[in-house]
């Protein structure tokens, strides 16, 4: 019975990863909206491909909506399928994952406008500029450009916060697309979606010959539906990233050194993504010897690859720690508490707080999260731990920080996909879906590049889903979270060397 039940829900998990793709492939096709990008200079035959039907800004955000929707049920009842014994063909799940993904490249990036000024930044630099030091703002004023005007409010002033691997990818995708930004934004997204790929596939390398494993880690990371919204459809490089990380989790095993080098390269794509690095050190804290080898290669790579950009680049990485986003309980109670207390004051409350909660369900999570999926192959291989931490670490911050946005996820689920089940995968899939849903359009209505305008009672409800609805449902998640690790017996401070030092201290007084 148990077996025809996961047959059941797997085959309703697949028709609604289907359904999620096709509906976003759909929106895609639909053209230029409220939802979808205006790309100019366009090569017919080249990707994107869309068609300028100018829709109705309610129906593309509906169908997005239930876009969404239908992938987070999908992704639940996956894990529902997997655990009550579901096996279909690995293979199978592996052209699932590959298709779906390619078919979201072939349309053009939607919801955020983010990949445009990936774009610009790729122009500035193959102009001859600097995107750390110059804005889209600042070379406009220079001389009309196509790609460049085409960023959106409110990103024309902003440089680059990225790091030097990304800004050399938006670089080459700049002088292959010149002047069209159709074809120089479907080079970022290409590489996105490669990034995407490449993760998934090496995380089933990773998990070695069992087939239950292997279907989790494509289920819930190569053929996510959310992360194909979250991710590719906006092309964010937060995929790129992640599969360097990726790639220096597989050469963890055996070549430490090596394994620094491509986590410095993945912290020189985004610096958030640096908690991975933390992950895998403390997962090495036994082996002072290849601690240091680890740093090494890391402190190598950042400062090799930094130190060719400019300091301002690292600089600029760090400019947005400060942020907090629309759509987080941090936002609401910055609201709030700046009502009658300084701007300054809360925000740093608020950092402090982001940080205590962080290492909180960080200590939490370690105490009941299941063991990773990845064998051990040796009795000093560290891999297995470090994907485990690399769950724990990456949960606790999306969760806990104070800028998180719905493609930050996507290194939660990559680690996640390869740790055993538990409740967090259904906790996991609510968080993603609400902050999903709370960032459709996601975009200024007022820019100008927007093609049709946002209705007044959309921008309402929008609004509404994202400082209102979409908070609340994050907390409850992090509430949720809590309970279930503390049910599970976790404790709020494990470590008894306090104690411990604390009793020497009494026994030396006493001896005396």
């Amino acid at each position: 019975m148990s077996t025809e039940l996961g047959l059941k829900y797997g085959r309703w998990a697949v028709a609604l990863y289907l359904a999620c793709t096709a509906l976003i492939v759909a929106v895609g096709l639909l053209g230029p909206s409220v939802v979808v990008l205006t790309l100019t200079n366009r090569h017919a035959w080249l990707p994107s491909y869309w068609f300028d039907t100018k829709p109705n800004d309610w129906l593309v955000s509906v169908m997005i909506y239930v876009a969404i929707a239908l992938g987070g049920y999908g992704v639940f009842l996956a894990t529902k399928a997997l655990k009550h014994g579901w096996a279909p063909r690995v293979d199978r799940l592996i052209a699932l994952g590959i298709g779906t993904t390619a078919a979201v490249t072939l349309v053009p990036p939607m919801a955020s406008g983010d990949v445009l000024i990936y774009a610009a930044y790729g122009r500035i630099m193959a102009l001859g500029g600097d995107p750390y030091t110059a804005s889209p703002a600042d070379t406009i004023r220079l001389g009309y450009d196509p790609v460049i005007t085409a960023t959106e409010r409110p990103w024309q002033g902003a440089r680059s916060v990225y790091g030097p691997i990304a800004t050399w990818i938006q670089w080459l995708s700049s002088v292959i697309g010149g002047n069209s930004a159709q074809l120089t934004v479907w080079m970022l997204q290409l590489s996105v979606a490669i990034g995407l790929v490449v993760t998934g596939l090496l995380l089933v390398k990773l998990v070695g010959k069992d087939l239950p494993a292997k279907r989790r880690v494509i289920m819930l990371s190569l053929a996510n539906p959310l992360l194909l919204w979250s991710v590719l459809a906006g092309a964010h490089n937060d995929a790129i990233a992640v599969m360097f990380a990726v790639i220096a989790l597989v050469l963890f095993r055996r070549h430490v050194f090596l394994a620094g080098i491509l986590i410095g390269v993945a912290g020189c794509t985004k610096l958030s993504i640096g908690l991975v690095g933390v992950a895998m050190l403390w997962a090495l804290r036994a082996d002072r010897r290849r601690c240091l080898y680890f740093c090494g290669g890391g402190a190598i790579a950042m400062g090799g690859l930094y130190a060719i950009v400019g300091l301002q680049a690292f600089q600029q990485a760090r400019s947005q720690t400060s942020f907090i986003s629309t759509g987080t309980p941090h936002k609401v109670l910055l609201s709030f508490f700046t009502l009658f207390l300084p701007n300054g004051l809360v925000r740093t409350v608020l950092a402090i707080l982001a940080w205590v909660g962080l290492i909180v369900v960080a200590i939490l999570l370690t105490q009941v999260l299941p063991k990773s999926l990845v064998p051990q192959t040796h009795p000093d291989d560290p891999t297995p731990a470090a994907i485990r931490y690399t769950a724990i670490y990456a949960i606790a911050w999306v969760l806990t920080a104070m800028y998180s946005l719905p493609w930050y996820d996507v290194i939660a689920w990559a680690a996640l996909a390869a740790v055993a089940a538990s409740k967090v995968d259904g906790l996991m899939v609510v968080r993603t879906t609400m902050l999903a849903i709370a960032y459709v359009p996601g975009r200024d209505p007022h820019a100008r590049q927007v093609a049709s305008s946002l209705s007044d009672s959309l921008e309402f409800f929008s609004a509404r889903l994202r400082d209102t609805i979409c908070p609340a449902i994050e907390l409850a998640v992090l509430i949720g979270l809590i309970v279930w690790a503390r049910r599970n017996g976790a404790q709020w401070w494990p470590y008894d060397w306090p104690r411990r030092k604390q009793k020497a201290v009494a026994e030396n007084a006493e001896a005396r």
